[in-house]
């Protein structure tokens, strides 16, 4: 029914793009025969997300930890074919890839709704404020990020917090800009390590690689390794 309506969508002339996010357990090899399968049905661009283990998700299993995520991404999105398209920022996926490093921004996509304006993180759900200027004003901003001891934002690397990041490093100097037209001209990241991982038999890590943690005595943040 999806390809259906994309399929019709575009034949309507409307303009079509993706938002896929990624779980632990995701085939590298599946995630890139979509890739095609959306460039061949005209979608104009697709957006990438790791799965982020927020406390409101209903199923906490199936999450991924900072470094397999970044081995998933540098699978997925080594070697890629010139026709993939994506929309968004060619560093953020170079940061999901292992191949930057950035914290969180996370007043870079504020969020309004019926409810007010929701205070960041969204998918952390603390609540909301009537203002832009009370978000600014009365928002821990040092409490959010993985730089930042929080152990809700641990494991994150999802597109709200950092593309912000990249697209600001971006527009910081004259070597940052020269890095993101390099990433828009040189597409294809040759990588035989990456093209051999994708033949590995999928094996998810949740049932015995626990999420990340706080030691609560030093407040010292640990990523997951697996």
């Amino acid at each position: 029914m999806a390809i259906e309506g994309i399929r019709e969508a575009i034949k309507k002339g409307f303009r079509v793009t993706t938002n896929t996010t990624l779980f632990d357990g995701a085939d590298p090899k599946s995630v890139r025969a979509f890739f095609d399968e959306m460039m061949e049905l005209g979608v104009e661009g697709m957006m990438l997300s790791p799965g982020y283990s927020y406390d409101k998700a209903p199923d906490q299993k199936h999450f991924l930890g900072r470094a397999r995520t970044r081995r998933l991404f540098r699978v997925i999105l080594s070697n890629r074919k010139a026709s993939w398209q994506f929309n968004q920022s060619k560093l953020f996926l170079e940061f999901l890839m292992g191949k930057r490093t950035y914290a969180c921004t996370p007043w870079g996509m504020p969020t309004y709704n019926v409810f007010g304006w929701q205070k960041p993180c969204y998918l952390l759900q603390d609540g909301y404020v009537d203002t832009f200027q009370e978000l600014l004003d009365t928002t821990e901003w040092q409490n959010y990020g993985t730089e930042s001891g929080n152990p809700k934002c641990a494991n994150c690397m999802v597109h709200s917090g950092y593309e912000a990041s990249a697209v600001d490093h971006t527009f910081s100097g004259l070597r940052a800009l020269w890095a993101t037209v390099k990433a828009e001209l040189s597409t294809k990241y040759d990588d035989p390590d990456a093209l051999a991982m994708l033949n590995e038999p999928v094996k998810p890590v949740h049932s015995y690689n626990p999420l990340v943690q706080i030691q609560a005595d030093k407040s010292q943040l640990e990523e997951t390794h697996a």
